[in-house]
């Protein structure tokens, strides 16, 4: 399941992202790496960006980008 596929309040685990070494490097960062439990807050109403909840903070990711990261539910 893609990441941007999660509804309001739902939660899953990142298991793949699917960016280059800078972009992937940076949202590890902000708590978005392999094996993280993400939950999506909300999304704007034009549906990006997205709102998600990550190690206690709170990122907003376009909904392109939220499409090229995979999550288990």
């Amino acid at each position: 399941m893609l990441l941007s596929e999660l509804k309001d309040g739902q939660s899953g685990v990142i298991s793949s992202l699917n960016f280059d070494a800078d972009f992937a490097r940076r949202l590890a960062e902000m708590g978005f790496c392999k094996g993280k439990r993400v939950k999506r807050i909300c999304a704007c109403a034009f549906g990006s960006p997205i709102l998600f909840e990550a190690m206690d903070g709170w990122i907003a990711l376009r909904k392109y980008d939220a499409q090229r990261i995979e999550v288990v539910v």
